[in-house]
């Protein structure tokens, strides 16, 4: 049986490692590639998305006046589709973008006219042209004329150029003495007012007497006959008898 020489293992082994290293290279090349092309695929949808050029009034503006529209200009013309443009401005005023036209890659929005004077905030929302919407926002100040303050300080009457000149009493004004002395005395119809007051008291003052007169002679007529009723036979005293 022919020996078998130990060095033969060895060489094989030493013939595979580099073998096996020219496959882990491949393996780790290709893991690299792989990695690479993950990375752009998921940059590449991220990366198209429009953006916002400018816009006109820019962001930080300050202007003399308030715009009569608002005009965003994207890198690729967006979506004609689900736009708004809200403004935020001054005391809670709010306002939102109308009429809104595409043109190209610029979007206009007609704003309200008559909006106050001072800052605004503008909020947009677009969709981009791949589908993605995409959103931001951007300031003005409309600066405007302000009204003046009213003046806190009284204003000072304003004295007449002519003094008022006393008034003189005229020669047919009365004096006191003289109404004074026209009362004195008693008129007429004075005097015929108190006569006439002074007989209706003695008229109704004599038919009470009457009326009395009348009443206590019914009381004793009216005593009588009960007395006779009482007593037939007797003769009543307080009627007169013919014999």
């Amino acid at each position: 049986m022919p020996a078998v020489s130990p060095a033969a293992p060895a060489r094989s082994v030493a013939l595979a490692r580099p073998a096996i290293r020219r496959r882990l290279g491949l393996v780790a090349a290709l893991a690299a590639v792989l990695t690479l092309v993950g990375v752009l695929l998921v940059a590449g949808p991220a990366s198209a998305h429009d953006q916002l050029l400018s816009s006109d009034p820019k962001d930080g503006a300050t202007l003399d006046a308030a715009p009569e529209q608002i005009s965003l200009t994207f890198s690729s013309e967006p979506l004609d589709t689900g736009i708004e443009i809200v403004l935020s401005g001054p005391d809670g005023v709010t306002a939102r973008g109308e009429d809104i036209q595409v043109e190209d890659r610029v979007v206009t929005a007609r704003l309200d006219a008559g909006l106050p004077a001072g800052a605004y905030d503008v909020a947009w929302h677009v969709v981009s042209s791949d589908g993605h919407p995409i959103e931001g926002e951007l300031a003005y100040t409309v600066e405007g004329e302000l009204e003046p303050e009213p003046s806190t300080e009284p204003s000072e009457p304003e004295m007449s150029t002519q003094e008022a000149e006393p008034t003189e009493p005229t020669a047919d004004a009365s004096t006191p003495s003289e109404l004074a002395g026209a009362g004195d005395g008693a008129s007429p119809n004075g005097l015929a007012v108190g006569g006439g007051i002074l007989a209706a008291v003695l008229v109704v003052l004599g038919l009470l007497v009457i009326m009395r007169r009348k009443i206590l002679e019914n009381d004793r007529l009216r005593q009588a006959d009960e007395a006779e009723s009482r007593d037939p036979g007797k003769p009543n005293e307080n009627r007169d008898t013919k014999h």
